[in-house]
């Protein structure tokens, strides 16, 4: 998904920077941005807590308001839909004001810009929204198993089929991302699985979770084939192959030869969902993904 916000910076009135978030594709020349904060300073002073003002250059758009001593400018391309970018910075002025209201309002804030870099999670969340992670694959192959892992669950060694999809929000801080990131556990019984395509919607990151059998893999590929490659062609897909203690399994790199094809490579990973010392491993695998995904500059 492309932000509509190119960039963010929160910064005092005598143009002390805060925090910068950069969302968009291209350098940002910051002597340049603070010489055109200067220019319209002016303006700032004049206007209300409440409003949210904006000005357009050749080849962006900038929205501003105020916060008692701080202001928050907003930079986007020109054909943006305002009425967006309006609701985004007032969720980010809500937000501001609740955690750091009290603090400007009655002057204890003494100039500590440290305080304030906490709250670039909730401009990420806010501006590119939570990551979604689809789990797919088919029934007993331990999805349900990796998301406890994932999150730190304890996990249950008696198997118990999902039903539809169970839906998980984690906080991304414990993998240091910024975002929250929603993990869709989809059901991997014959029955269900006519949902998965609708359910995929919307996916950032898929993960195709195998027993790491030659049946299973050689199965797993319709999933990719009738599904992924031909409704989610963009989606990143990582392979897990996971039950890697078990006499009859593959190896990663052989599974990745046969899951792969001309037009998709997909990465594998070995895996034993059950054993909580590869949580490390997993949590290394999302925070790689997601920053391949992150324009965050």
């Amino acid at each position: 998904m492309i932000p509509i916000i190119e960039y963010i910076n929160l910064l005092t009135r005598d143009g002390k920077s805060l925090i910068f978030r950069n969302y968009g594709d291209s350098e940002v020349d910051r002597d340049l941005l603070a010489g055109f904060l200067s220019a319209f300073s002016g303006f700032m002073k004049e206007i209300s807590q409440s409003d949210i003002k904006s000005t357009a250059t050749e080849d962006f758009k900038y929205y501003y308001t105020i916060i008692d001593k701080i202001i928050i400018v907003v930079c986007t391309g020109l054909e943006d839909d305002d009425v967006s970018v309006n609701s985004k910075i007032l969720t980010i002025r809500s937000k501001f004001i609740d955690k750091y209201g009290k603090i400007l309002e009655n002057g204890s804030w003494a100039g500590n810009r440290t305080i304030f870099a906490e709250f670039e999670k909730e401009l990420d969340n806010t501006i590119l929204g939570s990551i979604k992670v689809s789990i797919i694959g088919f029934g007993g192959v331990g999805k349900t198993t990796l998301l406890h892992l994932i999150c730190g669950k304890d996990i249950n060694l008696e198997y118990v089929p999902t039903i539809t999809a169970d839906i998980t929000a984690y906080d991304g801080e414990n993998l240091d991302i910024h975002r929250e990131i929603v993990f869709w556990d989809f059901a991997g019984q014959a029955n269900f699985r006519s949902l998965w395509k609708s359910l995929m919607e919307g996916t950032d990151i898929a993960l195709l979770v195998t027993d790491s059998t030659f049946e299973n893999i050689n199965a797993s590929k319709d999933i990719i084939h009738d599904i992924l490659d031909k409704y989610y062609k963009d989606t990143l897909v990582i392979g897990i192959a996971n039950k890697q203690d078990l006499p009859n399994r593959l190896t990663p790199e052989f599974c990745e030869k046969l899951l792969s094809d001309r037009g998709r490579t997909i990465k594998v990973y070995g895996m034993i969902a059950i054993n909580k010392n590869y949580r490390e491993k997993i949590h290394a695998i999302l925070r790689e993904a997601v920053n391949s995904l992150s324009r965050i500059k």
